[in-house]
């Protein structure tokens, strides 16, 4: 699989999030999203972000769309980092498993090479330039953004897993938003 407070951050949060759980409609799996909330053990008392309206929807079999308001408090440069994190899920025990992907980048260099969905979020919403950077504090709406990314293949193991898209100041972790989808 590859490639959530404050605006600019919540925006850049999300669309790794939307990254990691779209999938083609046409594919022989069904993608759910079960949960998708800010991470209570990583906020940092909203010094960062604030996730303010923003929701996703499902709109139809693996169709999800992305909208609301957020806030992003403070610039964030490379010296703020992301990172996708995707573990298995054992939803019964509400534990999470093994790693099974991993991406961690300066911020403005995951939003600058990212091509498959930031320019897509930008035409429906006012978030800036992925070239701009910092990444300037804000408030910032997305409308209606629906998911069209097609990463997974086709024999993508079934099963539950929990996405964790983080944001670190200085190594440290700041803000988090957490997503549990299954894939049957």
């Amino acid at each position: 699989m590859q490639s959530s407070s404050s605006s600019c951050l919540l925006g850049l949060l999300l669309v790794a999030v939307l990254i990691a759980v779209q999938a083609d409609g046409d594919r022989s799996y069904s993608v759910e999203l079960n949960s998708f909330e800010p991470s209570k053990d990583f906020e940092s008392n909203g010094k960062w972000l604030d996730w303010g309206s923003l929701r996703m929807k499902k709109v139809g079999r693996n169709q999800y769309t992305l909208a609301g308001e957020m806030d992003v408090k403070l610039n964030l440069g490379d010296e703020q980092r992301l990172a996708v994190l995707v573990y298995t899920y054992d939803s019964g025990a509400n534990q999470k498993g093994p790693l099974v992907m991993s991406v961690n980048k300066p911020f403005c260099q995951f939003v600058s090479e990212d091509k498959d969905t930031y320019p897509f979020l930008r035409k429906v919403s006012d978030l800036p330039d992925p070239t701009e950077c910092p990444f300037p504090k804000g408030h910032y709406t997305i409308d209606n953004y629906k998911l069209e990314t097609t990463f997974l293949p086709d024999d993508a193991p079934k099963g539950d897993y929990m996405l964790e898209l983080n944001l670190y100041d200085q190594e440290v972790p700041v803000a988090s938003i957490l997503a549990q989808i299954t894939l049957t």
